[in-house]
């Protein structure tokens, strides 16, 4: 992708206490007669990981249906970008600055690693540089703009298991085996997500295992498929899978609860096991920074 993907406005939820009193102050309405839902200011930065089946537009969808919030989503996307080339680019950064389509100053950032270097930076030193210096440039250029913004880390997946019997290139980077590239990935966000804070204290920046549950659901649910037929970029439950766990980064267990929306190409039972998979284990979110 090109050129910035510029989403429509949608509503959406909040969790973090901080942030949701600097925007209610903001968004209600001095007149008392209806209440007004408060509005948060999401803008994504990633990569075809984020862009297959338009999981921004997917979070907002998710978040509109719960009747929390009110979100403006914008994104923009490019394949196989990493952090450090989105903190590089001129149009990201022009984004950023500008903010949401009503003028003010996105609320949250979400960042999504290419998916190599999500595993490799957990054993090279010089990627691990890459990443952590990526990451840390998109906190303090976000924090210029909004000093109290959200940055979510969305952490990816490993690649489908049948790619290690193939012998793929790309999956035997990440890992000898799937376990190995997982626990690498997960490793490498953690430690980027602690650099950005040691060069930005007082920053909020939270890991949102999206590939912590993804393996989750693919051992517990082996008949739910989550991946594209490249075994690496996900399907439309996989997609879903991922904004449900970022919605629940952002809004917590109200949002995912509360949201009601499903794609029309997803089986409600599908969609159901999904969302329980996400009630029944918050110990995955509050491990994932760890």
């Amino acid at each position: 992708m090109n050129k910035p993907t510029m989403k429509k406005q949608v509503p959406s939820v909040a969790v973090i206490a901080a942030l949701f009193a600097a925007f209610t102050a903001c968004v209600f309405s001095a007149e008392p007669a209806a209440p007004e839902v408060p509005h948060v200011r999401i803008l994504f930065l990633g990569n075809s990981y984020t862009a297959h089946h338009q999981l921004p537009s997917m979070v907002g969808e998710l978040l509109l249906s719960s009747k929390l919030l009110a979100p403006h989503i914008s994104s923009y996307l490019r394949g196989s970008f990493k952090l450090e080339e989105h903190a590089a680019d001129q149009t990201a950064m022009d984004l950023l600055k500008k903010g949401a389509d009503d003028g003010r100053p996105w609320d949250v950032l979400v960042v999504q690693e290419q998916s190599i270097v999500s595993a490799v930076a957990a054993v090279q030193p010089p990627v691990a540089q890459m990443m952590n210096t990526g990451l840390a440039r998109l906190v303090a250029a976000a924090r210029e703009v909004n000093p109290q913004i959200l940055i979510v880390d969305f952490q990816v997946w490993a690649r489908h298991e049948k790619l290690w019997k193939e012998k793929s290139e790309d999956a035997l980077l990440t890992g000898s085996t799937p376990e190995e590239a997982r626990a690498r990935i997960h490793r490498a966000n953690v430690n980027a997500v602690n650099a950005a804070l040691e060069k930005n204290p007082g920053a909020q920046v939270l890991v949102s295992p999206v590939g912590d549950f993804w393996w989750m659901v693919h051992d517990l649910y082996p008949a739910l498929s989550l991946y594209a037929e490249d075994g690496t970029h996900p399907d439309m439950l996989g997609t879903l899978l991922g904004a449900y766990v970022i919605v629940g980064t952002i809004g917590g267990r109200d949002a995912i609860e509360q949201a009601s929306w499903i794609p029309p190409d997803c089986p409600v039972v599908q969609v159901s096991r999904l969302k329980k998979m996400l009630l029944d284990h918050p110990e995955v979110f509050k491990a994932a920074g760890k």
